[in-house]
């Protein structure tokens, strides 16, 4: 008996996928390792997709998105993993909160971006403003730059489909087994 079984992130997803092996056993478990290959490089590829449409992801997002394949105890486990360690927050949405603010760097403030305000390279104050606008914090000179903004907490929204790419994968199993079966 040769068994399929999809999972993402330790957790199993699709259904399972198994075939008796009585009559060819050896074609049958070639068959499977071979459409569990193809079903790897299709999530792969539509994965790598999804990353890239999702918006500002480049090459770190997609290079770090792999699929691992692996036999044992009788079963080809196929797991598709991003070793970015946050990347469930793109997958699933999330609210993230600041202590008590979140710094964001200002789209024009190019020497803040990707750099935490804790970690920028000079001296900075904060600006509390009227009307109930978020607060700044600002590099001093003539004029002082405005860097960063802070806010209460951000929600990002759901951005990735990789769970949802997995499944359809898993789906269709059936379909790439009897391919590999039928055609060597």
């Amino acid at each position: 008996m040769v068994s399929v079984r999809f999972y993402m992130d330790n957790v199993k997803v699709g259904p399972l996928f198994s075939r008796n092996g009585k009559t060819f056993p050896e074609k049958q478990r070639e068959a499977a390792r071979a459409a569990a290959k193809d079903a790897a490089s299709e999530i792969k590829a539509k994965g790598d997709a999804d990353i890239t449409s999702a918006g500002n992801f480049g090459s770190r997002w997609t290079k770090a998105f792999h699929v691992d394949v692996s036999e044992g105890g009788g079963n080809i486990r196929i797991e598709p993993k991003l070793d970015i360690f946050y990347w469930r927050v793109f997958q699933y949405g999330a609210t993230i909160h600041g202590k008590p603010l979140l710094w964001i760097p200002l789209s024009f403030a190019t020497d803040a971006q990707g750099i935490s305000a804790k970690n920028y390279g000079g001296p900075l104050f904060r600006v509390d403003r009227k009307d109930g606008k978020v607060p700044l914090l600002m590099a001093p000179g003539k004029p002082a730059q405005a860097k960063y903004f802070g806010k209460e907490s951000v929600t990002i929204p759901k951005k990735f489909h990789l769970v949802e790419i997995t499944r359809g994968v898993a789906k269709h199993m059936k379909d790439l087994y009897l391919e590999r079966f039928h055609n060597g």
